[in-house]
Order: structure tokens, then sequence, then C-alpha cells
């Protein structure tokens, strides 16, 4: 079997299937060689702050972020079909269009949810809505996902098909796959993967880099911005959707193996096209443009993220040299020390705006957790940062909860939103970035506090064994300690409900 692959990056890839990939789906990889950069360390000795345990993230998670999320208004008719906008309180908004890369990131939060919880309920709706994903929101005649639905589930026209799109409509399928090693979901991300890489598509191979977009039919390029200027969020939405998630885990090695190329080249991409002066800028015709467009600390801080990721999996870690020289002062640089809190932009080399946007804060605590892992000295800003998320942004005004899209420099809201503002849920905010950020810091603070992270999956009843000692601690670097088979699901007794403990988190 051929697969379409990207152009090679780098000469020795074979021996990466006997390196760090097994014959068996998803497993483990061994432990890193001596002298690793990202082998695991322990953490310090010291009790850990205060709020960098288990317990508040799992929590906040349950008191702050589901409420919103479990009322029935979020639920959609049938259930599963997502609404796009509501309101701050929760109601329906209008418009009723959908956008399936946000319906996708409502899948997302339930599947971590259920991850974190093992609360069947919101694996529940976690499958509702990727049945009806999978059902509606596919363009099955010409490729790829359609950019809207209406209230019925059909698409509402001929919308570009931009890659970012792509990539975040593949976000439910992938988290769905991650949780339960669903087949139909694991094809759907490698349809979207296959697609991405297509020379005849969304590929340009003379340049090594994903388009920005293609139009409806897939005949044409289209650009996010200035036409013949690439975007960085083609490169790196990607791998921050789907790419890191599911490549450890396809059943074949051989796709295993194609996808940590991919994950190679595009982090190869970023690095060349986009960075300069220790920031990933938002577009190549933007680069040095203080201000301009996606060169915010969200996209530069979620690029170094992303390649630390990346390159902890390859095995010559090609990029840590570049990382450690560039990660922790573009992440200082973010730092209000001051104030405990993240800036918004760089305004300059040496200046930056204040106040941030609730994804991009998550962004910064989300690389500062993953700097914190090798370097203590990061424990204490990430105390408290992460603090200062749950208590300035978590709306605590309404029961539904969730969180507002942005703070000042010294944590006031930055508007006072009525009830029926949507800045809540809308066309770019959904359950996303507050479950991931809640999930990470999880993981991190199950570390700090010298504890195995359990997380609850759902695997097919005659394959518990096997997928449990191949699951992975998200996007993370650890190993299975040990897992228990609580038994068959109330909706699904096909499935068991497992609880999988992650130790040597990194």
């Amino acid at each position: 079997m051929t697969f379409p692959q990207a152009p090679a990056r780098r000469p020795a890839l074979a021996p990466l299937a006997a390196l760090v990939l097994s014959a068996c789906a998803g497993a483990v990889a061994p432990a890193p060689p001596a002298g690793d950069p990202y082998v695991f360390t322990p953490p310090p000795a010291a009790a850990p702050p205060v709020g960098l345990d288990a317990a508040t993230w799992t929590t906040h998670l349950r008191d702050d972020l589901l409420p919103f999320w479990t009322m029935d208004e979020a639920k959609g008719v049938p259930v599963g079909n997502f609404p796009t906008y509501r309101g701050m309180d929760g109601r329906l908004l209008s418009p009723t269009t959908r956008k399936p890369r946000m319906m996708a990131r409502q899948i997302f939060a339930y599947a971590i949810g259920f991850a974190l919880t093992g609360d069947e309920a919101l694996l529940d709706l976690a499958r509702a809505g990727n049945r009806w994903l999978l059902d509606h929101a596919r363009d099955t005649a010409r490729g790829g996902w359609h950019a809207e639905l209406d209230l019925a589930g059909i698409s509402t026209g001929d919308s570009d098909k931009l890659s970012q799109d792509m990539a975040y409509d593949t976000l439910g399928p992938a988290a769905w796959f991650w949780v339960t090693g669903d087949p139909e979901a694991e094809a759907a991300v490698l349809a979207t993967r296959d697609l991405l890489f297509d020379p005849a598509r969304y590929w340009d191979a003379p340049n090594g880099r994903i388009r920005d977009g293609m139009n409806a039919a897939l005949t044409a390029e289209a650009y996010m911005g200035i036409p013949g200027s690439w975007e960085l969020v083609a490169q790196l939405d990607p791998v921050t959707a789907f790419l890191l998630l599911t490549q450890p885990l396809f059943t074949l090695p051989a796709r295993r193996d194609q996808a940590l190329s991919d994950l190679h080249t595009l982090a190869s991409r970023m690095q060349a096209s986009f960075w300069r002066d220790g920031l990933f800028w938002g577009a190549t015709g933007s680069v040095g443009s203080y201000g301009s467009n996606h060169s915010d600390f969200g996209h530069i801080l979620k690029a170094y993220g992303a390649v630390l990721q990346i390159d902890k999996r390859l095995p010559d870690h090609p990029f840590q040299k570049f990382l450690s020289a560039n990660a922790p002062s573009t992440l200082t640089l973010a730092h209000d020390a001051p104030n405990g809190r993240w800036a918004k932009l760089p305004a300059s080399p040496t200046v930056v705006r204040y106040g941030s946007d609730w994804w991009a804060y998550a962004e910064a605590d989300q690389l500062a957790a993953s700097l914190a892992f090798h370097d203590p000295a990061w424990i204490a800003v990430l105390a408290q940062t992460a603090r200062h998320f749950r208590e300035d942004y978590v709306d605590r005004t309404r029961p539904a909860r969730e969180v507002v899209s942005s703070i000042s420099q010294t944590g006031a809201w930055v508007y006072p939103w009525p009830d029926t503002d949507n800045a809540k849920c809308n066309q770019w905010k959904s359950g996303f970035h507050t479950s991931e950020h809640a999930l990470v810091m999880y993981l991190f603070s199950s570390w700090l506090g010298g504890t195995t992270a359990p997380l609850y999956f759902a695997f097919p009843s005659g394959s518990v064994d096997a997928m449990a000692a191949a699951a992975r601690p998200y996007t993370l670097e650890g190993r299975v300690a040990r897992f228990e088979d609580l038994g068959p699901l109330t909706g699904d007794p096909s499935r068991h409900k497992v609880r999988v403990h992650f130790a040597d988190l990194r």
C-alpha cells in the first residue's frame, strides 16, 4: 500500500520505525537514551505551589468550564448538532448556521472532559457530535470539509476551504480517535492529512508548504491574506489540531512514520519561513512587522510549543538548540512579571502590549509547563499565571460559567458583556482552548506532585489490554504505569471504560 508523501526533509527517516515506533499501534516509545535532553526529570522535592495540584484542575474543569457545555442549549437538536452561537448565559443566539470547525472544538471539549473525569455523559456527547460532523460536514463529492452548515446540516454555499479550517474540522475526530481508537475517526483524520499533503490540492511541493486554502471545488488556491503571502496557521494548525495528537496512534506503522515526517517537515517550514529575531511571524509577507495579523504571543508561543513537542519525538532532536536558545527568552518577553500574567503581543524588540485573550494566555501557560518539566524556574511563574487564569477569566457572575474572552493587564474584564453577547461561543470561540488548558495543567500538576496521571479511555472490549498499553498522555511524552478495566460502558457495552495511569511525563 502506498500513501501520498510530503517531500523528504531529512535523509534518515527509515530507521524511525525501529527506533521510535513499534508494530503495535500507538506503542509507547522506549525510554530516551542517556544524554537525551528530554529525558524524564523528577519534580523538585519541595511541595508544589498552591493551585498546581491535579485536583485543582479537575475541579476547574467540572465547576468552571463544563456547566456551559452540558446545559441543554449546548447539545443541539438532535444532540450532536452543536450550535455555534450562544450567549454569555448559554442561551441560543442567531444566526443558526454552524461552523464545522467550531462543532469539532466542542467534540474535543467533551472528549477531554471524559478523559479527565470518566463521566460517560460527556463521552456520549462527544460520540453524538462526531457522528453529526462525519455525516454532514464532509464534502463527499469534492473532498475536504464544508465551511458552513445550516440548521439541518446542509452546506450553505461554496466558501473557500481554508487549510486552517480543514485542520480544525479534524480536531473532533482526532480527539474521538484518541479516547476510543475508533477506526472511522482514524480514517477521517488520515483523509484530511492526505488532502493537505496532496500536491494536486493543498500541498505546494516546490515550496514545501501547505497552501493557505483552496476554493470550494479544490481547483484553485485561496489565500487568507495578501495573495502570495503564506500564513503561519496553514502550517501550524494541522500540527496542533490533529497531527501531534494522532501521530503515535495510527494503526499502521507506515502511517505513524509518515506523520512523523510530516511533523518534521512543517516544523522546518515554520522555522525557515516564519521565524526571525526570536519570533514566529503571522505571514511571510509581514515578517518583522510588529502588530501584524497573527504576530501575537498566542501564535508565537503556540508555534514554539508545537516545535518542542515535535522535537521530543525525533530521535536526533534537530530543533533542540534552536528551542533552547529562543523559547525561554521569548516566553520571558511575554511574561508581565509585576502583574504575574501574560502579555498580548510584542510591539517592538523590547516592548510588549499588555492584556491577553483567553486562548493566547492558555498557550503561554502550556508552554511554561512544557519548559518547567526540565527547568524548575518556570514553576513559580506558572503558579501565578495559572492562578490568574482561573481567577480572572472564569465568569462567576452567571451559573453557566466558562471564561470571558479578554482581560486587561491587571486582570479586569475588558468589556461588560451582557447575557446576549456571544463572546463565550461564536465562530472562533468554543470549548477547545479552555479544556486543553485544563488537561495540560492537570498532567503537569500530576508530575509536579510526584504522582501518576490517570486518564479515562473507551476501548473495544476485545482490545483493552493492547490499546491501554499503547495509550498516550495527550501530546506529552510518558509511559503507561498501569491500567484498570472498569467494565462495559453503559451507553455502548461493546466498549469498556479504562483508566490508564501515566508516569514519567515530560
